[in-house]
């Protein structure tokens, strides 16, 4: 580790030498304090001016949306939501809800369902996941790899809820949300970081791993129930990925531990 990071001061790699390469903590903080340095020049003289807490605070917030992409996703998310909610939800979802059948005609579905909720509740509940777990494991591999756990864990989801939907129970029911590229990073970071405790439904305390242990039974409980409008399928499909994209990063040893 002959790089040390002259903002946070810890050591890293040939790869991770840069601030942006391992989501330094310290990074914001410099910016915050480089961008507000009182000062400006004037015909040889010096004037100070007076700070401005509303910029500060807005800089602070769109410096730290711009170095975490798991921020950028969940805002991505909410305009999306505003956006079904003035044209309609109907209209909305025709052309970007995820329909098993269609995945071959409209392939962009297999990626677009990811950024549709069904409801407020359904949006509030996977934004939260992705609020608390999103920028833990982006933190730990980096942003360009994040987003690779992100977007093909959502897509191994839809493939493998569209092949669960058309050749197991034979119905072609459309699906949305972001549910099975949460479960991916959920699976990742438990296995890149099994020691984290986690509060499941808020107040049960216990490690990552037996959280995702729990959530993944529960699907297989209930994936063939009647009337279950959960896209179990896509969860599992999920966690499949994202316990595959956590034994090959951590096999490399490439993420901060």
């Amino acid at each position: 580790m002959p790089f040390t990071c002259k903002f946070c001061g810890n050591s890293y790699c040939y790869n991770h030498r840069l601030p942006e390469s391992h989501n330094c903590p310290g990074l914001l903080d410099y910016k915050s304090r480089s961008g507000d340095t009182g000062i400006f020049y004037k015909r040889d003289s010096v004037v100070r001016r007076k700070p401005n807490p509303l910029l500060n605070s807005l800089n602070n917030i769109i410096s730290a949306v711009k170095s975490n992409y798991s921020l950028i996703i969940l805002i991505i998310v909410l305009i999306s939501f505003v956006i079904q909610n003035i044209i309609g939800k109907n209209i909305y979802f025709y052309y970007f809800a995820l329909v098993p059948s269609d995945i071959f005609t409209r392939p962009w579905i297999l990626f677009s369902h990811m950024f549709l909720h069904a409801d407020g509740i359904h949006l509030l509940f996977n934004m939260m996941f992705l609020f608390f777990f999103g920028p833990e494991l982006e933190r730990r591999i980096g942003g360009k790899r994040f987003l690779y756990v992100y977007f093909i864990s959502g897509l191994i989801a839809a493939l493998g809820y569209s092949f669960w939907s058309i050749y197991i129970i034979g119905h072609d029911t459309s699906a949305v949300g972001a549910s099975g590229a949460l479960f991916g990073i959920f699976a990742c970071l438990a296995v890149l970081a099994p020691d984290i405790e986690v509060g499941l439904f808020f107040f049960i305390r216990m490690k990552i791993t037996y959280a995702l242990i729990f959530f993944a039974l529960f699907d297989l409980l209930f994936i063939g129930s009647s009337g279950d409008l959960v896209a179990r399928s896509a969860h599992l499909s999920g966690v499949v990925a994202g316990l595959a994209f956590g034994k090959h990063i951590k096999k490399s040893g490439r993420y901060l531990r």
